[in-house]
């Protein structure tokens, strides 16, 4: 046999069929590729909020910045009704309803089970909830509204070791955050969000103030004391 030919045994790739869940996320993400998006950038301190987050674990609670993550951006929806939105042919429905999507590694795919009425649930709650999507998802066990009824979105890739990144939008959400991991600025821990939005729900402006919002929440977190 010549070298060639060994060459060419040598590449022969492997053909993997796609499972039940990529051709959902192939499905998703060909809808997403057709939805007008735009991106908006902040970092963020988070010096007092290590502070107290600190405080909170020192009596015994056991916050994830995951958790401040989420209880920042729940208050940021009741506050900003149109990014807890989604885009129809004959509308834009505000949601009722606060569920949180937290997007969720798998061997096999990536999936975005909710915290449900995040925007009523205490830390600990919200914490015990986290905890219990991951479990279930993990182990196959998601259904119902947790699977499927996110109103909006966090992608968090900071425990990977990833600065900043570009989320898309998951439709029929308005809107998805994606969070880097946190890096210490002019001595000061930051961290980066990038809020991707559907155009076809928000302009510039609105969703501006929303990313602001969350950032004051995270930035001043004297308000998280209610949740604890």
């Amino acid at each position: 046999m010549s070298s060639e030919e060994n060459a060419q045994q040598d590449e022969v790739s492997t053909r993997v069929p796609l499972s039940r869940m990529r051709r959902a996320i192939a499905a998703s993400m060909n809808v997403s590729a057709q939805v007008p998006q735009f991106t908006l950038d902040r970092a963020v301190g988070l010096a007092q909020a290590a502070a107290l987050r600190e405080r909170l674990r020192a009596g015994g609670a056991a916050a994830s910045w995951e958790d401040l993550l989420v209880a920042a951006c729940a208050r940021a929806l009741r506050e900003h009704p149109w990014v807890n939105a989604s885009f129809d042919d004959d509308g834009i429905e505000l949601h009722s309803g606060i569920n949180i999507g937290l997007a969720t590694a798998l061997e096999d795919g990536l999936v975005s089970p909710a915290v449900l009425d995040a925007d009523k649930r205490t830390l600990a709650e919200l914490g015990e909830a986290r905890r219990e999507l991951r479990e279930k998802a993990a182990s196959g066990g998601l259904r119902g509204a947790v699977l499927f009824g996110a109103t909006f979105t966090i992608s968090n890739l900071g425990p990977y070791g990833i600065d900043r990144f570009r989320a898309l939008v998951i439709p029929p959400q308005a809107a998805i955050l994606a969070c880097g991991r946190i890096m210490e600025i002019d001595g000061e821990p930051s961290m980066s969000l990038t809020l991707s939005c559907d155009h076809r729900v928000l302009d510039g402006a609105p969703a501006a103030r929303f990313l602001a919002s969350v950032c004051s929440l995270l930035s001043e977190p004297a308000w998280l004391q209610e949740l604890a």
